[in-house]
């Protein structure tokens, strides 16, 4: 047995080595709120989950996405029992590690039925409606505010489970007039309406409910490599963009780059 033929196994062996030590599992979380993130059956996975998967694998990751209500996955990732969430806004995931930009615009708006002839006006409007809202989400200051007042006023505010999709309980109780408007992404309400085949002119805005913002991937404040893999989701996103690789992502949920 040679030298050389030995020197070459050995370094196989430790290209192999090597290659399991640094080839992480990234453990992603979030809750379905569709084209972000799907549920843990990833039918469809949601934009996010897809994009995090195809930088993982460029750099050697793989990632586990499981799903759980969205208050779970920030108390998961917070602790460092998880890796990043996706969904996330800067405002109910503060103190997390995330990459220098967003990956897409996110705005709440107000959503009701065709008929309705009530307007969303500010807080003061929503004195004599009431209005649906998913538990434990945050909907920007203002919102957050009117909800924390009026919590448990059930005349004023249904606030439905954040387990599966909210959005379907929520299109569910507008339609049999429990309640008068939503606050819901004009993302997800949009795919949601296409997903049940519903007439879209059927649910129309209400009024905008605050400033549109960047949506996250956001990563453990736990832990160095929750800064490492921000890093690494902020680099891969021009090398997805680049090769085409995001359009192909984003044209299976029929939406457009954000940078375009």
């Amino acid at each position: 047995m040679s030298d050389r033929w030995v020197n070459s196994v050995m370094l196989t062996v430790g290209l192999l080595l090597s290659s399991a030590v640094f080839a992480d599992e990234i453990r992603i979380r979030a809750d379905p709120w569709l084209p972000y993130s799907g549920g843990s059956d990833m039918r469809p996975a949601g934009y996010m989950v897809e994009m995090a998967q195809a930088i993982a694998k460029a750099n050697g990751h793989t990632i586990e996405y499981r799903t759980l209500p969205w208050a779970n996955a920030l108390e998961l990732v917070r602790a460092g029992s998880a890796d990043c969430v996706v969904g996330a806004y800067k405002s109910d995931a503060e103190g997390f590690e995330f990459p220098a930009g967003g990956w897409g615009p996110s705005g709440n708006l107000f959503w009701g039925l065709a008929e309705t002839t009530w307007r969303y006006t500010g807080p003061a409007s929503l004195a004599d409606v009431r209005i649906g809202v998913i538990e434990e989400y945050s909907y920007g200051d203002e919102l957050d505010a009117y909800i924390e007042q009026h919590a448990g006023d059930t005349a004023r505010i249904e606030v439905v489970p954040a387990v599966g999709r909210g959005i379907v309980r929520l299109m569910a109780r507008l339609i049999g007039k429990r309640i008068v408007a939503f606050v819901e992404d004009q993302s997800v309400l949009a795919y949601a309406v296409e997903q049940a085949q519903m007439d879209p002119a059927r649910i129309i805005s209400l009024g905008q409910a605050g400033e549109v913002e960047p949506v996250y991937i956001a990563c453990t404040p736990a832990h160095p490599r929750g800064r490492t893999y921000a890093d690494m989701f902020d680099q891969g996103i021009a090398e997805l963009r680049k090769s085409g690789k995001l359009k192909q992502i984003l044209d299976a949920y029929n939406l457009k780059d954000w940078e375009s």
